[in-house]
């Protein structure tokens, strides 16, 4: 099909919503399963007209190519938006439609950061004096590593609106994923003083009466420069744990050690391992602690309770 694949062309013709970094990534993900479309001989050319039927394929050639659920689950979202986008919604809204489970883990490694390497990071960003927006960088990914924040999230948080200071919670509203708003109560003393640093970079946002962390008129390209900070001071290499998001992975990695008292699975070399160092460490208490801990983390996430997949991909499997 190549260049004048109508799909695809579609695809980049959508309507979307959201940050523009995110409409790329939807597109790029939506073309990828065209390609799947067209590698497993289905020759459909409207978005309007694609099926379950077509989904089901997918999921069976990304399956037989050795692709996780994960992957597929990724793709399958994509190319729900662009079905949406050309009113097409007659697509299952359950990936289990198509046996495909709901946040499957491939590799259950602890992707957390180094927490000594993040202290280091931003010392040095802090003290960088040829790039002029490195202390707005340092104070929004600090926020990523103390608060769980996305990087998005850190970028669009609207501080004078948003953070209460009498009760101690942050309202997160702005750029959360599937613009799910949550709030974060009981905000530590280390917490509220990485807050404080960031006030000194309030702008005004491009919405009236709201205000965020990036700079005034560079809208979500700020979001590429974060990046770039982060990879120019060693929090996106090997070192590091991968990228920037594994800032999110170290906070709740501790959120589970200060409330269970124990590692997290990931942090073992085998789940029986885990669990017996949990049974050593607090008796029989272990599966009730867990639970709590990962109930609380899969909130501070912006999900709700019970969602183990999601405590899952952060934690591992307790069983």
């Amino acid at each position: 099909m190549g260049k004048s694949d109508s799909l695809k062309f579609a695809a980049n013709r959508a309507t979307l919503s959201g940050p523009k970094s995110k409409q790329h990534r939807i597109r790029q993900t939506a073309r990828h399963f065209v390609d799947v479309l067209r590698q497993a001989n289905m020759g459909v050319e409207k978005w309007t007209k694609v099926t379950n039927r077509h989904f089901q394929s997918v999921a069976d050639t990304m399956r037989a190519d050795g692709v996780g659920d994960g992957r597929i689950a990724e793709v399958f979202t994509a190319a729900r938006h662009v079905c949406r986008a050309y009113e097409n919604d007659n697509i299952s809204n359950s990936n289990a439609t198509f046996g495909v489970r709901r946040g499957s883990i491939a590799n259950q490694a602890s992707r957390a950061v180094i927490p000594d390497m993040v202290k280091e990071s931003l010392a040095s960003m802090r003290n960088d004096a040829s790039f002029r927006h490195a202390g707005r960088a340092a104070a929004q990914i600090e926020l990523m590593y103390e608060l769980g924040l996305r990087r998005e999230e850190s970028a669009k948080l609207d501080l004078p609106n948003d953070w209460d200071r009498e009760n101690h919670s942050l309202l997160v509203q702005y750029g959360t994923k599937g613009g799910r708003p949550r709030t974060l109560h009981g905000l530590s003393r280390q917490q509220e003083a990485a807050l404080e640093r960031a006030e000194e970079y309030v702008s005004p946002s491009n919405r009236k009466g709201l205000h965020n962390l990036m700079p005034e008129g560079m809208g979500d390209n700020w979001l590429h420069r974060l990046d770039y900070a982060a990879r120019k001071h060693g929090l996106a290499g090997k070192n590091a744990g991968g990228t920037l998001h594994g800032l999110r992975h170290e906070r709740f990695h501790q959120m589970y050690v200060n409330h269970a008292g124990f590692e997290p699975p990931n942090q073992h070399e085998s789940v029986q391992v885990f669990q017996e160092a949990a049974q050593a460490t607090v008796g029989d208490e272990w599966p009730r602690l867990d639970n709590e801990a990962r109930d609380a983390i899969e909130e501070a996430a912006g999900h709700s309770p019970g969602r183990r997949d999601i405590s899952n991909a952060y934690l591992g499997s307790s069983y």
